[in-house]
């Protein structure tokens, strides 16, 4: 007895005419499967940053710590700049014409500095090993000049970034 393939969206059976491949009974059921898709990675998009926040949570209550530590008192944020191999590139930034960027806890900031208080996780796009630089409370808010080591700290995490002055990739892999 011969079985027939059914249609994965409406189970109904596909036709003989179609290749034995075929997975939708046409048009219709294989536009709803797209459809389908995008939605799924849509809401997978906009969960992807709660993932990070909740897998990485521990390495995060540390590293407030360290910030905090490391901290001078006048410190109102911090920046993380990572080193391109002509440059370097200080996360986070805004781009022209635009008034605010989206942080990691889903709000929205006017400042090119990740905060101190209350702390904002760092949103980096590459996992790889970043400087650490703070930046003054007060408005013009300058760069605080660190009379101490410099201070190296692994991102473990990256979320995607649009519009970056340079490509990942040239990134040099030893510095990643």
């Amino acid at each position: 007895m011969i079985q027939g393939f059914c249609c994965v969206i409406c189970q109904k059976p596909i036709l003989g005419t179609h290749r034995l491949s075929a997975r939708y009974c046409g048009r219709v059921c294989r536009n709803k499967a797209s459809e389908a898709r995008r939605k799924e990675e849509t809401l997978r998009q906009r969960n992807e940053r709660e993932v990070v926040l909740k897998r990485h949570e521990d390495w995060l209550r540390q590293f407030q710590l360290e910030l905090l530590r490391r901290a001078p008192p006048e410190a109102g944020g911090y920046q993380a700049g990572l080193w391109t191999g002509n440059m370097t590139y200080w996360f986070p930034t805004i781009p022209l014409r635009v008034a605010y960027r989206n942080t990691l806890n889903r709000t929205r900031s006017a400042y090119n500095f990740f905060t101190i208080d209350p702390f904002e996780p760092p949103s980096v796009a590459l996992v790889a090993s970043y400087t650490i630089r703070f930046v003054h409370k007060f408005y013009p808010y300058p760069i605080l000049l660190n009379n101490h080591e410099e201070w190296q700290v692994r991102i473990p995490f990256a979320v995607p970034i649009r519009k970056l002055p340079f490509s990942l990739r040239a990134v040099p892999r030893d510095l990643r």
